[in-house]
């Protein structure tokens, strides 16, 4: 079939890769249900087609029996394949193969792959573009060779690099995959298929980044200034002090030079001593793929993006609020005229999700520097009835998410958690915060009991669920005031934390996190259908 391409796109057009030291690559798998007599339908991971390398690039799929996550206590990286895609004489979108590259009258070999990817956590915090380090590859859609990713810092006059080009950091791996012909396991492997393959999840460091101490406190607390307390331990291995130690990031100070990107305390000798740097990075990045075809002169061009990131410490448990939603809430927006029928499952699976969430959390923990970060700011007067921000927060004495509540709830937190007084915590109970929590959404999974919960307690349920942050279109036309229906950075009293779902957590900007506005619609609008009073029935006309 001749024609022509009108566009070529990739496949995903974003994946999240996960670092791991093991030379093995993790398989696939998905999310399902577990249906034995105990798996009460708690979600669980499941083996699915994965994608073996051959020594010649070409690809052989099968179905793992089971996940292995290690080797030799090494994690397994998650390393992503991106599939190029496109789009012929106004037809249907579908996969790029070699053959159709043959009935264009091209090969593999006009195929160009360009990979670019920095780490720029150090230059996001000096300013510094000579504190980024990056690694770019340029490769023939004909080279099936498996392609190492060095990175170093870019040329600045008059600044010093903090990578330099003799000792450059790895930050992966990249490889064409070679089509073959034919098709196995439904999975046509004739594709013209990349994959990137991130580092191995080490930290890098200057000469000094020898032995550093541990700061003995929770995360978010600091030392004072003199104390340099908690256990020694070694910083950076000895084989990895190769960066420069004469650039502005060994020595950069918390909020010396402003505001830090949040979070701030993030880095390597914060909340210890004088908050000081001590200059080291880590392998993780993100960066750019893109593919470049060239036919009768005319040059099409296709992106996607990869992030490197730390492993999934719970891959089995989901989180309430992804990547995923947060796509979903900026691009199909908040949906209107769902079927009742139909949002009692979407809100289902975010309930489950929570308490997959909640299951993981440490409750106790957050709740107490969330309290700690209250009390170092100012409030803005409130003129509604919102939840305590101060050692009353969740207890019996917290009656703001309860203003209009019938008795029998308003007295479930005062069972559950009494007002701070004299009473004796005893040894069984030190995390009643997150055994609590763990206990109430667990019930929340069943079905009918979460369609009760959310029958006739519409306030209630408006009380305890924070409201979404605002768009730039209502933070636009809003001041500082108080009473929005949404979070505003700019009040205060919104940025404080209180026990309204989700409690404590921390959003990327250090507000509260709550729900996208997508989320919290779909949310309001079940329990406004739900609690909606039944049409009267019309009467018979004789």
């Amino acid at each position: 079939m001749s024609g022509s391409i009108d566009r070529i796109f990739f496949r995903p057009p974003l994946a999240i890769a996960r670092v791991g030291g093991s030379d093995t690559p993790l398989e696939s798998f998905v999310w399902d249900s577990d249906r034995t007599i105990h798996g009460a339908h708690r979600t669980v991971i499941t083996p699915a087609v994965s994608l073996a390398v051959m020594p010649d690039g070409s690809l052989r799929p099968y179905r793992p029996g089971a996940i292995q996550f290690r080797d030799q206590g090494l994690l397994r990286p998650v390393a992503p394949f991106f599939e190029l895609w496109c789009v012929r004489s106004a037809g249907k979108p579908e996969a790029l193969t070699s053959r159709i590259l043959r009935e264009l009258g091209v090969g593999t070999d006009h195929l160009e792959f360009v990979v670019s990817i920095a780490n720029r956590k150090a230059q996001r915090r000096t300013g510094l573009a000579s504190c980024a380090f990056v690694a770019q590859v340029q490769l023939r859609g004909d080279d099936h060779r498996r392609t190492p990713l060095l990175a170093i810092s870019p040329h600045q006059h008059g600044e010093p690099p903090l990578v330099l080009p003799e000792r450059p950091i790895p930050l992966g791996h990249f490889q064409v995959m070679r089509p073959i012909p034919g098709q196995a396991m439904s999975v046509d492997l004739d594709v013209i298929r990349v994959r990137f393959t991130p580092a191995r999840g080490e930290v890098y460091g200057p000469p000094t980044a020898t032995v550093a101490p541990a700061s003995p406190l929770q995360q978010g607390l600091r030392l004072a200034e003199p104390t340099l307390g908690g256990r020694l331990h070694e910083l950076v291995p000895e084989h990895n002090r190769i960066l420069n130690p004469n650039t502005p990031w060994s020595g950069h100070r918390m909020n010396a030079g402003g505001d830090e990107p949040q979070p701030e305390d993030s880095f390597d000798g914060v909340n210890v001593g004088r908050d000081l740097s001590w200059g080291v990075v880590d392998d993780t990045c993100d960066g750019i793929i893109e593919a470049r075809l060239v036919r009768q002169g005319v040059r099409l061009v296709a992106q996607s993006r990869v992030v490197s990131a730390c492993p999934d410490w719970a891959p089995d448990r989901r989180p309430f609020y992804s990547i995923a939603d947060d796509l979903a809430d900026r691009d199909l927006g908040v949906p209107k005229g769902l079927d009742p029928e139909d949002l009692k499952f979407v809100v289902a699976d975010l309930f489950e999700r929570a308490f997959e969430t909640a299951s993981l959390i440490n409750l106790d923990a957050l709740r107490a520097r969330a309290i700690d970060e209250n009390a170092g700011s100012a409030t803005t007067r409130q003129a509604r009835a919102l939840p305590r921000t101060d050692e009353r927060s969740m207890t019996g004495a917290d009656r703001g998410a309860n203003a209009g509540v019938p008795a029998r709830h308003a007295d479930l937190t005062a069972e559950l958690f009494p007002a701070p007084g004299p009473h004796a915590t005893t040894p069984g109970d030190r995390l009643r915060y997150a055994r609590a929590a763990r206990f109430a959404h667990d019930q929340l999974c069943d079905l009918p009991t979460l369609m009760a919960f959310l029958s006739g307690e519409d306030q209630r349920v408006k009380a305890l669920v924070r409201p979404p942050v605002g768009n730039f279109a209502q933070l636009a036309g809003a001041g500082a005031g108080p009473d929005e229906p949404f979070l505003n950075p700019r009040n205060s009293r919104d940025a404080q934390h209180d026990m309204r779902m989700p409690p404590y957590m921390r959003d990327s900007d250090a507000m509260p996190l709550a729900l996208s506005q997508r989320q919290y619609r779909m949310l309001m609008d079940l329990v406004e259908a739900l609690n909606r009073p039944p049409a009267k029935p019309r009467r018979r006309q004789r």
